[in-house]
Order: C-alpha cells, then structure tokens, then sequence
C-alpha cells in the first residue's frame, strides 16, 4: 500500500465499501460509480504501467467471454435496445479488476468498513421484521405477494441481495481480525444470523438455497469458520422456531412457500392441464417448476437452431414469440429463460456456455486446493481463510442446478463480479508469497 494515498483512491475505496448501498438505492447510482471506477482504474494502470493487471489469465479469460457475447450479439442484431446489454457488457468484468485495483492501493478493510455493514444490516433487518409484521416498511412499502421485499418495494429481490452481500461483510471482519476477539464474535453471529432471517422471510427460494449452500461450502473449506457457522445456524433455527408463536399482519408463511409450494409445483399439483410439448420429466416432476421447465423447453428449441454462437444477449425475449419457436398459448416465453446455464446457451452458444463450464470447473478446483492450504496450516491465515470466503461467495453464483435471474441484467452482473474483484486481490497476494 502506498504511504501517500491519492484522494480519489481514497474515494473509490470507501465507494466500494458503500457500493452495497449503491445497489439498494437503484440502478442508476451504482452505474454512475461503476462507469467513473472503471475509467479512473484504467487510466492509472496504463499510464502507471501496471502490468499486471492486463497481462494476466483472468483477463484473457474475460476477454473471450466478452468476444463470445459481443460476436453472438452483433451476429443476431434485433435492434439498438437489445445490442446495447451485449457490446457495453466489457464494463462488467472492468469492474472486478478496478476493485483489485483499488484494494492493491488502499486498505478498506477496518473498524469503519465494520461500522458501516453493521448499521446497513440492522436497518434492513429492522426495516424487513417491521414490514413482516406490521404490514408496511419505513416507507410505506406494503407486502406483495405474501413475501416482505423492504426497501425493493415491487422488486421482489431482497434475499437476492442479502446473500450476495453477507460475504463481503464476513470478509471485512475475517480481515479485521474479528475472530480473535471472541465476546464480538456473538454479536456479528447474531446480526448475520438474522440477515438469513430476513432470506428466510422473504420467501425467496432460491436466495435461501443459494444462503444454505454459502455456508456449506464455507464451513467445507475452512476450519476456522466452522464454529462462528454453527452459532449462525443455531441462532437462525431458533428464530424460526419461535417465528410461530407472533402473529404478522398478512399471515406470510414462508415455511409454506419454500418447501409445501415448492413441492406441489414440482410434482405439478394442482395444475388444471398438462400441455403436450411440456410433458413431466421421466413423467414424474416439472424441471422446479411447471412455468420453468416451460422456459428450459422452448429454449432448447431456440438453441437447436443457433448451437455455436447463440442468439445474443437479448435474443431469447426476441425470439420466444417467433411463430416457428412458440409454444402453446404463447408457453415458456419471458425475458430470459431462468437459469444462468441455460441462458448463457441460448445467448452465447456452445462457445460461451463451455467457457461457463470452464470457470465452474476452476472455482471447484480452487475449493479443494484452498481447503487444503488451510486444512496443512497450523496458525489462522486471515487471507487464506477470507480467499475461501470469495470462493464460496463465487460458486454460488455459478451454481447451475437453481433457478435464476437474467445474467446481463445490469444490477445483477454487478453483484455476480462484485466478489470477483475481492478474489483476484486475494489470489494476487496468495501467488506474490509463493513467489
């Protein structure tokens, strides 16, 4: 780190540490601050001539990923509109490698970074356990659908954003030498312990399934963590024991919905017809759902026609309506078919979807090698153990057998290469000690 540090470095650091906030305020903030980090970021490494940065694996790899999605796009151009997402998608993967920028040239992992994550989660959490039992939020946010979304309003992606956060905030206090102090340890347990509450209550499945797998694998990888998750769990089953016994003002059951309706929708109870092209897997169950596995079906069609290079970004919305792809009672269509897998197969082809498979194949690899190195380590290696955490963090959002959300929607690859940025940072200091 350097002794002098430059006011916009400055800046940009505390920008990544809010950049949570950002997020939750709307798209248009963290766009501002991406597009100005990115820029800032680039002039400074090439004009300082660092290297590093852009003569690396992880670029390359980016880079093909980008030319994958730009060619598909371009190749398959529908309207401005629907090129946009794909040729501007470049700034995506900058964004992570500003962050390890940044992180190279200043520290933001202190007592300040501690503050703010704790204050960020028990307002939501307050905002969140206020609108689940009063019926409303700080702003006069109603409940929708049965499910608590806090300050999303209509945007029904709260636990979405819990789970894609909770990382970064357990990383900040790996990295601030937390766990040596053992009467915090309860308090931060407590205050995470009820952020997966909040998942819990927000009916999301998949963030709640996303939230379980977190944690496993974070507990698989590293032994230092293990008993801080078991607190988490423990304070998080006791919540949900007593959840019961208070009566909310909707009478949201978030029990119900994530397992009783899950259930029905897989084996398809309840559904007044069954449409021929959308018969039952091995004629027992619908792929998560009757609605999903409506979605996985007409993009196998869309696919067979565009194998290689895909339809573009935006190509599954644009085509799901064509007469030679559409379904009964226009079946299946929506802005993106619902699973990251599928729709990087549909948008990207084959090319992009091998690279996916690629960079799934690397974090598993990454998995096993960094629980190996804390597992021969005596001493707690707070880089060591907070590298297991990005991993984690990472193989959620590669995770391919869940349902998901739109891979190029802007708010949401922003969250996907958030911990990217934090991992590189991370494997860069692990390779300079080796070497």
């Amino acid at each position: 780190m350097n002794s002098q540090i430059n006011p916009l470095i400055f800046f940009f650091g505390y920008g990544l540490v809010f950049f949570p906030l950002f997020q939750l305020i709307g798209p248009l903030i963290s766009e501002l601050f991406l597009v100005s980090l990115i820029i800032f970021c680039v002039f400074k490494i090439l004009s300082e001539k660092k290297t590093v940065f852009y003569k690396n694996k992880f670029l390359a790899f980016f880079l093909f990923f980008y030319i994958s999605t730009l060619y598909s796009t371009l190749s398959n151009y529908y309207d401005l509109d629907h090129a946009l997402n794909g040729i501007f998608f470049f700034r995506i993967f900058l964004f992570s490698f500003s962050i390890w920028f940044i992180l190279e040239n200043f520290n933001i992992f202190n007592k300040k970074t501690i503050l703010f994550y704790c204050i960020f989660f028990l307002i939501i959490i307050f905002d969140s356990l206020l609108q689940f039992y009063s019926g409303k939020n700080l702003l006069g946010y109603e409940i929708l659908q049965k499910r608590i979304s806090s300050f999303f309003g209509e945007e029904l992606i709260l636990g979405s954003f819990i789970v894609r956060v909770l990382p970064i905030f357990l990383l900040a206090l790996v990295m601030n030498n937390t766990f040596e102090k053992n009467n915090k340890n309860i308090f931060y347990a407590i205050i995470i312990s009820l952020a997966c509450f909040v998942v819990y209550l927000s009916g999301e499945r998949t963030a709640f399934g996303l939230l379980i797998l977190f944690f496993f694998t974070t507990f698989f990888i590293s032994i230092h963590l293990r008993k801080f998750i078991t607190i988490i769990i423990i304070v998080f089953l006791s919540l949900s024991i007593i959840l019961p016994f208070f009566e909310n003002s909707s009478r949201v059951t978030p029990a119900n919905r994530m397992f009783a309706k899950s259930y029905n929708q897989i084996i398809g109870k309840g559904l007044k017809q069954r449409e021929e092209h959308k018969d039952k897997f091995l004629n027992k169950f619908y792929i998560f759902s009757h609605d999903h596995h409506g979605h996985y079906v007409l993009s196998y069609k869309i696919f067979k026609d565009h194998m290689i290079t895909g339809t573009g970004v935006k190509g599954f919305r644009y085509l799901c309506r064509n007469k030679i792809y559409i379904l009964e009672n226009n079946d299946g269509c929506s802005t993106h078919p619902h699973n990251t897998y599928v729709q990087i197969l549909v948008s990207n082809g084959l090319v992009g979807f091998f690279l996916l498979i690629f960079a799934f194949i690397y974090i598993l690899r990454e998995i096993f090698l960094c629980r190996k190195k804390i597992k021969d380590k005596i001493v707690f290696d707070k880089n060591e153990t907070s590298k297991a955490i990005l991993i984690s963090a990472i193989f959620v959002n590669l995770w391919p057998i869940i349902p998901s959300g739109n891979f190029f929607n802007n708010w949401l690859s922003m969250l996907y290469f958030y911990p990217i940025g934090f991992y590189l940072y991370f494997k860069h200091r692990d390779e300079r000690k080796v070497n």
